[in-house]
């Protein structure tokens, strides 16, 4: 498991789920530390393509700033190239909801307000 101070990333094998958590406001040094460790977590299954999920918990993320919340969407549209299966993204707000929504556009990605709806639309089969 990768741990910094604003963010923890973890591959869980036996659920096929690649979990990560962010938090606090982030500066695109954070930005690049949290792909590393991304690439990291996922490196011990090869080379891509890679079939697994992914959770993330950013109830503790609040809304970034333009240049942020892009670079974080080019990472996830990089990651959705080399894999498939399905994204959810907790936040903590109906504005984080709307600003993950905006810049992260793909058709299995679902952003939700608690973890539980998360973890049930993961748990469905499409």
């Amino acid at each position: 498991m990768a741990q910094h101070a604003k963010f923890d990333v973890r591959y869980d094998h036996a659920d096929r789920i690649l979990h990560w958590t962010m938090r606090d406001f982030w500066e695109m040094a954070d930005v690049a530390a949290f792909a590393t460790a991304m690439q990291r977590a996922v490196a011990v299954l090869g080379a891509p393509p890679h079939v697994y999920d992914a959770l993330c918990d950013s109830r503790g993320f609040p809304v970034q700033s333009g240049e942020v919340s892009l670079a974080l969407g080019r990472i996830n549209d990089v990651g959705r190239t080399m894999r498939s299966g399905r994204t959810a993204i907790v936040v903590g707000s109906t504005m984080n909801k709307l600003q993950a929504q905006r810049t992260l556009i793909d058709p299995d990605l679902r952003v939700f307000l608690t973890l539980d709806a998360a973890m049930a639309w993961l748990g469905e089969k499409p």
